[in-house]
């Protein structure tokens, strides 16, 4: 699946009540079905045919919708069932836009005898289409040219954070991590994600999904962490995978090494 602009995306969150059973009334009288299974960061999840998506969980429900109009007049008809935040059942506050999204993905899973790296970047949506116009997609879709151009113009451009872990001390990195590669993994990406947020704050970041558990969730609780399945198809996971591997390639390390990425 292409690398893709993100669609316009509204976040409900911080709602008086967890709840959201008059809104699933208001959706299925109208022409949204659910999602079954819903997606892992859901505890229910429906769509329509014109491609609004909407999940929701404890206090927090996440729209995504085609373009603006149609995030707006979601809001509009929708908002009235939404759990009030005050006396009055007015549906609460706005949503918040979501103007920016990070994304973190790594290079060398599985390849012990190469270099780790993690790499995260956060990238305003006005800004996703400069991006694609500048070649950034899946870094398995790119030559090593590629690779070095974009790291350039991508560091130069956005916050971005790098995790690395040498070949030579990956052993000792599993053995510290209780020999699950996968926690390891959740590791890197929460500490990249950390120190990004530190310098640029996100409500939203977007991770290839590595595990069924969702561990890169439950490590990094600032922000609302979708691990998806083909992260590569949005910008910003696509932009840390390219940064990623630029890491793993051309970044000397000779043990850990966490940072900024220099253009």
């Amino acid at each position: 699946m292409p690398t893709a602009c993100s669609p316009a995306i509204r976040v409900y969150r911080r709602r008086a009540s967890a709840r959201f059973d008059a809104l699933r009334e208001s959706l299925a009288l109208g022409d949204f079905r659910p999602v079954v299974p819903p997606d892992a960061i859901a505890e229910w999840e429906c769509a329509d045919d014109r491609g609004t998506r909407v999940r929701a969980w404890t206090g927090t429900v996440l729209v995504e919708a085609s373009d603006e109009a149609r995030a707006d007049g979601f809001d509009a008809r929708h908002r009235a069932a939404f759990p009030s935040d005050g006396e009055i059942p007015d549906g609460g506050a706005p949503p918040e836009r979501v103007r920016s999204i990070a994304g973190s993905d790594e290079s060398g899973k599985g390849e012990l005898e190469r270099t780790l790296a993690v790499a995260a970047i956060v990238i305003p949506v006005e800004r996703e289409a400069e991006a694609l116009a500048r070649g950034v997609r899946d870094s398995k879709c790119c030559s090593d040219a590629e690779i070095v151009d974009l790291s350039r113009w991508l560091t130069a451009n956005f916050a971005h954070e790098l995790q690395m872990c040498a070949a030579t001390e990956r052993d000792a990195a599993l053995r510290a991590a209780g020999g699950n590669e996968t926690r390891l993994l959740a590791g890197m990406h929460a500490a990249c994600l950390h120190a990004l947020f530190a310098r640029s704050p996100f409500a939203l970041a977007r991770v290839d999904r590595f595990a069924p558990r969702r561990p890169v969730a439950a490590a990094f609780p600032l922000a609302i962490i979708d691990e998806c399945v083909r992260g590569e198809r949005h910008v910003a996971c696509a932009a840390a995978s390219i940064l990623a591997t630029f890491g793993a390639r051309h970044v000397p390390c000779t043990a850990w090494h966490c940072g900024t990425l220099r253009g």
